[in-house]
């Protein structure tokens, strides 16, 4: 299966805007509490992991694309045990 060449333009742009939005999450790691620090680390792996996925997609390297998806797959794991944290300790 290979993905057509107009398709895969837009796979690599929608990369460089994962990038953009991963130095807007990096600035919220440098926050002085930990609560904010911890969450700002699970969103980095999540802007990291999209990141892969859309460019192991644009370039048709799969195995790029598929750890993308495992670390995407884990930071939304992270999230919801951290939803679960907070709402449990509510």
């Amino acid at each position: 299966m290979e993905i057509p060449t107009a398709f895969r333009w837009v796979l690599l742009a929608l990369a460089v805007l994962q990038l953009v939005s991963l130095l807007t999450v990096l600035r919220r790691l440098r926050a002085a509490e930990p609560a904010q620090r911890v969450d700002a680390r699970i969103d980095v792996l999540d802007s990291v992991s999209g990141f892969l996925l859309l460019a192991g997609l644009g370039f048709a390297h799969l195995p790029v694309g598929f750890v993308g998806l495992a670390l995407m797959g884990l930071a939304i794991l992270l999230k919801g045990v951290r939803f679960l944290q907070a709402r449990r300790s509510a």
